[in-house]
């Protein structure tokens, strides 16, 4: 399939038509990097958004009730409406610098990588579209959205699919990497922290020490590494974060263990958040301590199928731009709108690094080009009709 916008330009020629804006794009993000935005604080950056979308021309551009920053393209037609979507928060410790290094090959950055890429791609489609001389039929609704990451468990992007009045037919989520990028289905998932705090006064004679929360959080996690996960449906408990103590001389009283529990049944994830919460309540009952299950994010299993011909066409757009298709699997704001039934995509701007500490964030400026082409091609398939039905 090849795709073509005004003036008969095909999709292979997007990046070299959008070199002009290679430093906007870049000051974009730049801008956006050094605002900080922890989940619930990304004000900053919605207003960032909106200022773009207004020196644009969208007269539609303001905050829903939530706080997400929205804007609106009519289309000539206005037949369908088409999502485009990124998240504005980070998960950047408050009290570390958001200092900013462009070079040659790189922009280097606490989250310029998760999300102010994606954000700054959101922020200058509107420009983007007018630069290339492309006016869709459909009309795009443009979504930076808010309480994305961790206990935010995607609530703004929720609080405005719920709200908004009119039909959304599709949607494109857009995060800062990797290139190649293609999430079209959601699995089940869940992420909780269980915390083991030890009770005053306890009695050590009913088992093990009370003084020590870390070591009756070791006897759960024994007891979770015992709950069966089948290969079929595909289950795995992930336990990725463990905290306790201040110093080597005093047993802690509180100890934390984050997890995640990941399958492609929604069923497993709810049998496994049961087990988990059956031995914290015997283990509470048996030692001097409280342990608590705290599930604060959950997404279902869904999605299109892989023949769906979103998925085909945007494979096409990135085949004719030397992209190769990776079909991966990680949260985004997709899985609330397959939950909806919005035939939905995330796509990845550019290659790059996030949350290996101490390593810093980073993204690669040469395949930006190409990425945000991409973006372009999919709105355009999609606008063409090519990506109705299955």
């Amino acid at each position: 399939m090849t795709l073509t916008v005004e003036l008969r330009r095909p999709v292979e020629e997007l990046p070299e038509a959008l070199k002009p804006l290679r430093e906007r794009i870049l000051s974009n993000l730049t801008m956006l990097a050094r605002l900080p935005a922890p989940t619930g604080k990304e004000q900053d950056r919605v207003q960032f958004l909106l200022d773009r979308f207004l020196e644009a021309g969208l007269t539609d551009a303001t905050t829903d009730e939530i706080g997400n920053a929205v804007g609106r393209i009519r289309g000539r037609r206005g037949n369908r409406t088409i999502l485009a979507a990124a998240h504005l928060d980070d998960i950047v410790r408050p009290t570390q610098e958001h200092e900013v290094v462009v070079r040659a090959d790189r922009v280097i950055g606490p989250g310029v990588s998760d999300n102010a890429m994606g954000a700054a791609v959101i922020a200058m489609l509107p420009a983007i579209l007018e630069h290339l001389n492309i006016e869709l039929n459909s009309n795009l609704v443009l979504v930076g959205s808010i309480l994305s990451l961790g206990r935010g468990n995607h609530r703004g992007i929720r609080a405005f699919l719920d709200q908004y009045p009119d039909d959304i037919h599709f949607g494109v989520c857009v995060e800062g990497i990797e290139l190649g990028r293609l999430d079209f289905f959601s699995i089940a998932m869940a992420r909780a922290d269980l915390v083991c705090q030890v009770r005053n006064g306890g009695n050590p004679s009913r088992g093990y020490r009370a003084e020590s929360a870390l070591v009756v959080l070791n006897q759960i996690i024994n007891r979770i590494l015992g709950i069966p996960t089948p290969v079929r449906p595909y289950t795995v408990i992930r336990m990725g974060k463990l905290r306790a103590g201040v110093s080597y001389d005093t047993e802690p009283t509180r100890a934390l263990l984050g997890l995640e529990i990941v399958s492609h049944d929604d069923e497993q994830v709810d049998r496994i958040i049961r087990e988990i919460e059956a031995i914290c309540f015997e283990t509470s009952a048996r030692h001097a301590a409280e342990a608590k299950l705290d599930v604060f994010f959950r997404t279902r299993a869904g999605g299109i199928p892989f023949g769906h011909r979103l998925v085909s066409s945007t494979i096409d757009v990135m085949r004719s731009l030397g992209i190769e298709p990776d079909q991966r699997h990680t949260p985004s704001e997709v899985s609330e709108m397959i939950a909806r039934d919005i035939p939905a995509i995330t796509l990845g701007i550019t290659h790059g690094r996030k949350h290996e500490r101490p390593k810093p964030d980073y993204v690669l400026i040469e395949p930006i080009l190409r990425g945000v082409a991409q973006v372009v091609g999919v709105l355009l398939a999609i606008d063409a009709g090519a990506c109705d039905g299955i």
